[in-house]
């Protein structure tokens, strides 16, 4: 005991002087074999020297450390600590030992500077045991509360003082019980738990106790489970910009499940409740850049995130049981979310551990989940087993999901009523009611909610002659019922308390009355994407918007109309999978501006473009003729004017396109008129590139293409030298023809393909010639289209025995992917590698090439060709799963850009930028995207990591030139030379942004 006592003293006073916090007897540094021997001596001394001796006046810090070792394993209200110590100590302490013990450690706590217990009403009435409990930091009893309040933090740990995160913590921990909220009025405890535990590492506590208090939560799996949240959304927090988090409130976001049974088949599906349409909305187009489709559990086929967060049901398909405590969402981590989004996902619940039971509808087709354990003998159940369960007898079976079956338990029945008692459910025959009238605002909430005003009408159910209920409303009588009758109770404003009473049982129902409804999201949205509402933005293809909804609505007809002067242009087509970005590139945008409506329209002051989804969706925009310091008049002999009179004015070669605009006679083939000596400081930045593309009426074929322009000598600097041309000279040429006015759809094309080859130039300059060469085989195609060429190329789905004409052939394949499109609208998020389709699925694939031979044949039978028809109505096509993935990974190769992001560096970074999809985001949301995967890359920069600014003038450069005219590209072109990286990845997501345009074609 000496020994003990000199080494604990050292201990002790070694941390008492090593910091300026309390000290804990807790961090005595023992380990498990030497707490063992530590409680021994302790029991083998009191044998000889009672507590109240002075003996342990010179020996206490052992006693007290045993104390406190009864003081962390403690759970309970605290009247039966002493039993507990008493055990461990093997003697019988009186009232005075009792004493005894915490005078000591008053004693032991003015020597080492030791915790001292908050005053708090728990702390005054345990005031014995309130000094070991103290002195055990962090109890085991507080180990699941303290890992839910860290997992509800709002609040970035390494960016807030201690003053913030105290605050913060505290208002984390939701209704703390006694005890907890005696713990959490120490304000160095909790911040120093709360650095210590979610970075890792010792702040103001020792090493040992902080790796103790680790492995204690990690062996908890819901306290493990906690901590992972929490340190979850810590590490996203801080991996964001230095500006300001604000993470949304800790919110419980509930999931329920419920079994259908449709056409002799057996569904489980699951649903959340819808979240508020601020945090939906952006959690949406979070999840949607980076494919977010989880395997729930990690056992399930992956679910789309639309499906996630529609508020509707969706099927799961299983294919293993979820190992208990599993988190819904694994590797969220890997994703790279913002810790706001993090914080929404990390809220999400769904509890699958059978047996569970089910309540089933009157019709019978649908049974949802029950919560609790009394349920009433009035209706049917369905119960779900595992398939390794001991069965249920008596009960017939409805059907089998995956590795669960599904049994039929009536409460009536001997089989049913021995069944729910088994699976230990409390069947009671009381009141049963009906409730009719204005359903709940949101379905899943745990209490329903009301709009105030409303009426909840009550139907009394399964009663006999003259037997009545009496209703009461927060413990008022409201009225009487019998079997013939309802009751009608108006919603009053907060928590309301239904109370319904038979002859023999009563019955409580709690709902909530609101004062408004709250704000619907429209279930199709048609929204703006663009920067420019200009009739020159609409001509210059700089003008988009994107259709999206929370449900998939592919096929709809989408209908844009142009009205401009009195006359009103229209195109239609089919709506592609939602987002959908309409651009110039799609194919009903192409419909409607050709050639004798660019004509008509160059020369308009106005227009009002209407888009519209059938008849569920629909937008309209002004767009005006934007009136800028110099602009360009007349049409056979152009001049360039301005407030003070005419410019001068150059002529830029399509030969030539990177050449310094001249003076001289203008040409007959296509080319450029462009300002001369514009000032900057006169006629803003954009005046230089105030341009006109003027091409023939009348053109060849062979006249379109520019493969005789002259190709410049590129150097890697800002300005050319000795006839050389610099980045910052091949950009200035870029964006003179990119942003050009054009007046012909023969100016327009020829204008498109100059721009391009300059564009190949500059990305030879930023990116290497290796990249060029890669780039330049690269399809521009859909998805779907691709889909088609990689059936071509492998003969996929291809009746052997059938004879097709390369025509006959083209339709049928784009009958299938049309069908696939329509049957598999998620397919791209289920693919692999690794797949996640099933066996349903591959027969669905197959079944869309039988279709399309139908289909086919039935066009030959319209036109009279029976013998044609019957042929290919005989067709039977099939192919393996193997060959199906096969097409499929060569189409994610090709829509990946593989080819490109293998040149991506740091080589680790790829899959994040692979993951995004940039084809619906604004500029300055891929610039935010950008700054993330830089401060994450930093190291492979030669200097700092670029500025957001500079981040997204670059990616601007290659997406939206108009744009770039309103950020400091110059100041930009010296990070596009200098960081090769950032050149790679802001073209690489260039280009995946207009491959999403070309799929909207």
């Amino acid at each position: 005991m000496t020994d003990l006592q000199r080494r604990l003293s050292e201990r002790f006073s070694a941390l008492r002087d090593s910091r300026q916090s309390a000290v804990f007897f807790v961090e005595h540094g023992l380990d498990i074999d030497e707490l063992a021997e530590l409680r021994a001596a302790v029991r083998a001394r009191l044998r000889f020297h009672s507590i109240d001796s002075g003996w342990w006046d010179e020996n206490h810090l052992s006693l007290l450390v045993a104390a406190t070792e009864v003081g962390y394993r403690y759970r309970g209200s605290g009247t039966d600590f002493w039993p507990l110590l008493d055990e461990e100590l093997g003697v019988d302490l009186p009232p005075l030992g009792r004493q005894r013990i915490k005078d000591l450690f008053v004693h032991a706590s003015q020597k080492f500077r030791g915790a001292r217990p908050p005053r708090t009403a728990w702390a005054e009435a345990f005031h014995l045991i309130a000094w070991p409990i103290t002195h055990a930091l962090l109890p085991l009893e507080f180990h699941r509360s303290f890992a839910a309040t860290l997992a509800n933090l709002r609040e970035g740990v390494s960016k807030s003082d201690e003053t913030t995160l105290y605050r913060a913590v505290r208002s984390a921990a939701v209704y703390p019980t006694a005890r907890f909220a005696t713990f959490l009025e120490d304000p160095e405890v909790v911040v120093s738990l709360t650095r210590s535990l979610l970075r890792r590492e010792g702040h103001d506590l020792s090493a040992e106790i902080i790796g103790r208090l680790s492995a204690d939560l990690e062996a908890d799996d819901v306290a493990r489970r906690g901590v992972a949240v929490a340190r979850s959304i810590q590490r996203a927090a801080n991996s964001g910009a230095s500006r300001a988090v604000h993470l949304p409130a800790a919110t419980r976001i509930k999931g329920a499940l419920q079994l259908r049974l449709a056409n002799d088949s057996l569904l489980l599906e699951a649903s959340f409740p819808l979240l508020d349409a601020t945090i939906v909305n952006r959690l949406r187009t979070s999840l949607r850049r980076r494919r977010f489709a989880p395997q729930l559990w990690g056992t399930t086929a992956r679910v789309a995130s639309d499906q996630l967060l529609s508020g509707l049901p969706f099927p799961l398909k299983l294919t293993a049981l979820p190992k208990r405590n599993a988190p819904l969402f694994t590797d969220l981590e890997k994703l790279g979310l913002e810790a706001q989004d993090l914080a929404v996902l990390h809220g999400f619940e769904l509890e699958l551990a059978p047996p569970q039971l089910f309540a089933v509808n009157a019709e019978g087709d649908v049974a949802r989940q029950v919560h609790g354990s009394t349920i009433t003998g009035h209706r049917k159940y369905w119960a779900l087993i595992d398939e390794g369960d001991e069965p249920l007898r008596g009960c017939p079976t409805v059907g089998e999901i995956g590795p669960l079956r599904c049994l039929q338990l009536a409460p009536d029945t001997a089989g049913g009523a021995r069944a729910l008692a088994q699976l230990g459910f409390d069947v009671r025959r009381g009141v049963s009611v009906r409730f009719a009238g204005t359903p709940p605002i949101g379905r899943e909430a745990d209490i329903p909610s009301f709009v105030v005003g409303d009426k909840r009408v009550l139907v009394p159910q399964r009663m006999d002659g003259d037997e009545t209920l009496v209703v009461q409303l927060n413990g008022r009588s409201a009225a009487a019922a019998s079997a013939t009758e309802v009751v009608r109770v108006a919603v009053k404003s907060g928590e309301q308390r239904l109370r319904v009473s038979g002859e023999t049982a009563s019955r409580d129902y709690i709902f909530w009355g609101v004062c408004a409804l709250p704000p619907l999201t429209a279930p199709v949205r048609v929204e703006l994407r663009s920067e420019e509402r200009t009739v020159q933005a609409l001509l210059g293809g700089r003008f988009g918007f994107v259709v999206d909804g929370a449900a998939p609505i592919d096929g709809l007809p989408l209908t844009v109309d142009l009205e401009v002067g009195g006359r009103v242009f229209t195109a239609t087509g089919a709506l592609g999978p939602l987002p959908q970005p309409v651009s110039s590139e799609h194919a009903v945008m192409k419909t409607l501006l050709n050639e004798e409506v660019r004509d008509f329209v160059s020369g308009a002051e106005s227009a009002t473009l209407r888009a519209r989804v059938d008849h569920v969706a629909g937008a309209a925009w002004e767009l005006e003729r934007v009136v800028r310091p110099c602009w360009w008049q007349g049409r056979d002999e152009p001049q360039l004017l301005s407030e003070d009179g005419p410019l001068r004015f150059g002529v830029v070669s399509a030969d030539n396109p990177v050449s310094k605009p001249v003076e001289g006679v203008l040409g007959s083939r296509t080319y450029l008129l462009a300002p001369i000596e514009v000032g900057h400081l006169e006629f803003g930045a954009a005046a230089p590139f105030t341009t006109l593309c003027i091409a023939p009426e009348r053109l060849q074929l062979r006249d379109l293409a520019i493969e005789s322009a002259t190709r410049p000598r590129l150097e890697r600097r800002r300005r050319g030298s000795r006839g050389g041309l610099g980045l910052e000279d091949l950009v200035e040429a870029y964006l003179r023809w990119s942003l050009a006015e054009t007046r012909s759809a023969i100016g327009e094309i020829h204008r498109g393909q100059v721009t391009a080859r300059i564009e190949e130039w500059m990305t030879e300059v930023c990116c290497g010639p290796e990249w060029t060469r890669a780039e330049g085989t690269l399809p521009r195609r859909s998805i779907w289209s691709i889909l088609e060429q990689v059936c071509r190329d492998m003969s996929l789905g291809r009746d052997g025995l059938v004879g097709l004409s390369d025509e006959q052939e083209t339709q049928v394949r784009q009958l299938a992917v049309a069908e696939i499109r329509r049957s598999l609208p998620t397919l791209w998020t289920r693919v692999g590698p690794p797949s996640d389709l099933g066996d349903d699925d591959y027969e669905v694939l197959d079944g869309a090439w039988s279709k399309a031979y139908e289909a086919l044949a039935a066009r030959y039978r319209a036109r009279g060709q029976n013998d044609v028809a019957d042929e290919l109505g005989d067709a039977d096509p099939g192919e393996s799963p193997e060959r199906w993935d096969e097409a499929f990974v060569r189409v994610r190769e090709r829509v990946e850009l593989r080819a490109l992001a293998a040149m991506l560096f740091p080589s680790d970074s790829a899959v994040r930028l692979m993951a995004l999809e940039v084809g619906a985001m604004t500029v300055d949301e891929v610039a935010d995207e950008l700054l993330a995967w830089a401060t994450s890359a930093r190291r492979s920069f030669a200097g700092a990591v670029p500025a957001r600014d500079a981040l997204k003038a670059s990616y601007a450069v290659w997406v939206a030139p108009e744009l770039v005219l309103t950020t400091d590209w110059r100041a930009a072109i010296d990070t596009l030379l200098v960081e090769r990286s950032v050149a790679r990845a802001t073209r690489y997501l260039a280009l995946k942004a207009r491959e999403a345009r070309w799929g909207g074609a």
